[in-house]
């Protein structure tokens, strides 16, 4: 039921009871008759009593009151009733209506697409893609790469924003297998993931391990590195992640880096020893851009976006001619 017709139904109820509430005040002004009425009781006694005579019209005007007073109520609750019916009718039909244009919304989409490209790469941009309920925003790859010795040790920090972009809870289990491939084994340093308030959802500190929080970090296996967690993000809203790990290797280093879920704007933020050359290998739709460049630094930027399970290969190799410049 709309305002304006809800506003009628409200002033005709103040209306009626307005009308009955005048009618009551004018009866109770009516004068009334007294008169002493006598009887003789089963014993001959004779008992008198006062009686009170009211004039026809008021008793008339008594029915028209209560009549009055209940139509207003009648009215006021009939109108009630049918308004809560009338929204909550509505609100189903609505509720159909977007699920109805939901359906047809995904077949005409699924239909067009599937017209475009072959069935099976759409079910994988479907899958991994279209139906997919998170969304990195703002990663930072951050490589601090040093010399250890004869080794290279580097020092990789991961952060980024994790959104829910669906309309309901998201539950998000985070299992990271770090597996050595042969080479030297991972290490976690620390782990933090902190919600829209400030509250530390998971922490992990490799100095201060009595105060982790939600998070089982394995690192009892010979070649691999398990860490656990898992957070529960509302509707429309999202968590901040940072991770750092540390890892040595031998000799120039190859590897990669890849995102299991859509990522949009990234930073590739690289330190590395001035005798050594960096360089990267994009596997990605949006290809970084080179924005800073030093003799032991460089950043990258990504403006667009990722896509799951895209990436970099990188390199760092030991500068040929450096080696040259101190044997002369």
């Amino acid at each position: 039921m709309k305002l304006k017709e809800l506003s009628k139904y409200i002033l005709l109820v103040v209306s009626i009871a307005s009308v009955a509430f005048i009618i009551d005040l004018i009866s109770s002004n009516i004068s009334v008759e007294l008169s002493t009425k006598t009887i003789l009781d089963i014993n001959g006694t004779k008992i008198s009593s006062l009686q009170v005579t009211y004039p026809l019209w008021k008793q008339v005007s008594s029915l028209v009151i209560n009549f009055l007073y209940g139509l207003a109520a009648a009215v006021f609750i009939t109108v009630f009733v049918v308004n809560r019916l009338e929204r909550s009718q509505q609100n189903e039909k609505q509720a159909e209506l977007n699920e109805l244009n939901k359906a047809i919304n995904i077949n005409v989409f699924d239909s067009l697409f599937k017209t475009i490209i072959p069935e099976e790469i759409f079910k994988v941009i479907k899958q991994e893609i279209i139906e997919n309920k998170v969304l990195r925003r703002e990663a930072k790859w951050i490589y601090d790469f040093s010399v250890n010795g004869t080794s290279i040790k580097c020092r990789m920090t991961t952060s980024y924003e994790l959104h829910n972009v669906s309309q309901e809870n998201v539950v998000d289990p985070v299992k990271l297998e770090l597996d050595t491939l042969g080479g030297n084994k991972y290490k976690i340093i620390s782990a933090k993931c902190l919600n829209t308030t400030g509250e530390i959802l998971v922490q992990y500190n490799s100095d201060d391990i009595a105060n982790n929080k939600n998070i089982n970090v394995d690192d009892k296996q010979k070649n691999k590195l398990i860490v656990e967690y898992t957070i529960n993000i509302p509707p429309e809203s999202h968590v901040e992640y940072q991770t750092i790990f540390e890892r040595s290797y031998e000799g120039n280093i190859v590897d990669a880096q890849i995102t299991k879920v859509p990522v949009v704007g990234a930073d590739i933020i690289v330190n590395f020893p001035e005798e050594y050359d960096f360089d990267i290998s994009p596997m990605m739709s949006s290809k970084p851009r080179l924005i800073t460049e030093s003799s032991k630094q460089k950043i990258y930027r990504v403006e667009g976006g990722i896509l799951p399970y895209q990436g970099f290969m990188y390199y760092l190799v030991k500068n040929a001619n450096k080696d040259e410049e101190q044997t002369v």
